[in-house]
């Protein structure tokens, strides 16, 4: 019985894992519910990388998901909501655009290319900008500087973060049939595993966070 129960307690390799997938799927449905809302999703996105980044710092103890997610959540809230309607603004127009390129003959087409190049980079400066949040209490202009330098100062890196987070959403976009699979997991335990992914690959070009 004392073998069974250690393995199973907090303190042995088994029960810290456990503790540790508890807390990623804690932050999941917590982000998950905070963007029912859509607007608020950048602070939910703030919140969720914030309690993985947590989690990492904290090493083998446990966190509060709840109370670490809150606090990054609602720091800085106005300006990252901000932010984030403003990078919706940014793939709205850009989706209208590239509508209005394809009905457009002749140099139509030079200018959708264009307008995916200003896309893509949104994607990829918003994969770098909402995670550093959770780490750096700056200005969104520092803060769109830093992404920028760490994005293209790390190029495996940058791959590595853009195949786990648009990955996914490939598959789903792609896979009708699947989706209600893909659905399920995205509310209980899918982005929390991708805000792991990228939270490592960031991880050794950033400070700890404060707990």
């Amino acid at each position: 019985m004392n073998g069974i129960g250690g393995f199973l307690g907090n303190d042995s390799a088994f029960g810290r894992l456990m503790t540790k997938c508890g807390t990623v799927i804690a932050a999941n449905v917590l982000f998950a519910v905070c963007c029912i809302p859509l607007i608020t999703a950048g602070a939910a996105l703030q919140g969720l990388y914030g309690t993985i980044f947590a989690m990492l710092d904290a090493g083998q103890e446990a966190i509060n998901p709840f109370r670490v997610f809150w606090q990054h959540f609602r720091k800085d809230f106005l300006r990252t909501t901000l932010c984030w309607l403003a990078f919706l603004a940014i793939l709205v127009l850009g989706a209208v655009d590239l509508q209005v390129c394809a009905a457009w003959t002749g140099p139509g087409p030079y200018f959708a290319a264009g307008v995916v190049a200003v896309l893509l980079a949104a994607v990829l400066l918003g994969l770098f900008f909402f995670p550093l949040g959770a780490v750096y209490p700056e200005k969104p202009a520092q803060r769109l500087r830093r992404s920028l330098v760490l994005a293209v100062g790390h190029p495996l890196h940058t791959l590595g973060v853009l195949a786990v987070n648009l990955g996914p959403i490939a598959l789903f976009v792609s896979d009708e049939v699947g989706r209600p699979t893909y659905a399920f997991a995205g509310a209980f335990f899918a982005f929390g595993v991708m805000a792991l992914l990228t939270a490592k690959l960031l991880r050794p070009h950033l400070p700890q966070t404060e707990l």
